[in-house]
């Protein structure tokens, strides 16, 4: 992390940032092909801030190809190559959480979204970039992530981009870019700890970027994921599951470690008189204090998580050019 934030070390892994390429043209267009489709259109549609939305909770139900892509292996291995550490997507809710960039024709221009990301020249980048100068607001503001790390994949022709970078705050306040990913491309970012914003594209006639999160694939490491920035965009019935879920399994697997550990401690304590007749200390009782203390705290966040106050939904009548859709697109 010392080359973001030089005064902060991560608590899983001191990658911070990383480009690397994750799909093949053929696999942007099949993702393309799944996310712009009605059914992901008319169920998946969350408004974010005027002139964007978000696509979330799609994945394996609408888009089994992308649900396969982020589990496959290859993906998993160069993703957690470039974290220094080893991840899985952090539940299905946030596999691909994709933000696109509204064009003139707003909500109803997402149904003829092509599948084949459309090729722009210099010359209509050049156009776009003037046109459009100073006029779009951040896809999403400053921010931290809910979970330890993301990767943003980009889903669309970004070789005359301008802006489109990620702005990150330093420690001291000090605002540094990382470049923009081109189209295939994943930046991964360890955005729990570093304030972050996506700087708004133009020059390239739209900006698909796909969002998974992921979380350290070891239980027994850190995991301090939330529900803060996406329960709004969020069905909040499905997200309140999976999270408690997951969070559930975690604690199973610390405690089943602990347990391993508890009897392996055992073992060597009894190794010459047998077991039943232990004098030796097994179990540390501050060890198992900072332990169980740990594992409530952990238990806490999660009741916590899904029992603050719900805050009022956006409402897609904030984005630009929302015509003839109403409330059916209001997903909350």
């Amino acid at each position: 992390m010392e080359d973001l934030n030089p005064n902060f070390t991560s608590p899983i892994s001191g990658h911070a940032a990383a480009q690397i390429p994750l799909a093949t043209k053929e696999a942007v267009i099949e993702m393309r092909r799944e996310l712009f489709s009605e059914e992901v259109l008319d169920n998946c549609l969350h408004s974010t801030r005027p002139g964007a939305v978000q696509l979330r909770g799609h994945s394996p139900r609408f888009t089994k190809f992308i649900y396969e892509f982020w589990h496959h292996p290859l993906v998993l291995g160069a993703i957690s190559k470039a974290a220094g550490v080893d991840l899985v997507p952090a539940y299905d809710y946030e596999i691909a959480s994709t933000n696109v960039q509204l064009g003139s024709k707003g909500i109803v221009g997402l149904y003829e979204t092509p599948a084949e990301p459309p090729a722009y020249s210099e010359e209509q980048a050049a156009l776009d970039a003037a046109n459009t100068s100073g006029k779009r607001d951040p896809i999403i503001g400053w921010h931290r992530d809910a979970h330890p790390f993301v990767c943003v994949l980009m889903l669309s022709d970004a070789r005359h981009m301008q802006g489109g970078e990620t702005a990150y705050r330093r420690e001291g306040g000090e605002i540094a870019y990382i470049k923009a990913p081109q189209m295939g491309y994943g930046a991964i970012l360890q955005g729990r700890y570093i304030t972050h914003m996506g700087i708004p594209a133009s020059g390239m006639g739209e900006r698909i970027v796909c969002v998974t999160s992921f979380r350290p694939r070891d239980p027994l490491l850190e995991d301090s994921s939330v529900l803060d920035q996406i329960r709004k965009h969020s069905h909040h019935t499905e997200i309140y599951y999976q999270y408690t879920l997951y969070r559930l399994e975690v604690l199973q697997a610390r405690m089943r470690a602990m347990a391993e550990e508890l009897r392996g401690k055992y073992a060597e304590n009894t190794a010459e008189g047998g077991a039943g007749m232990c004098f030796k200390e097994t179990v540390n009782k501050q060890g198992l204090e900072k332990w169980a203390r740990e594992q409530m705290d952990y238990l806490r966040v999660t009741y916590e998580q899904v029992n603050k106050s719900d805050p009022r939904p956006v409402r897609l009548e904030d984005c630009w050019g929302v015509e003839g859709k109403g409330d059916e697109f209001n997903q909350v």
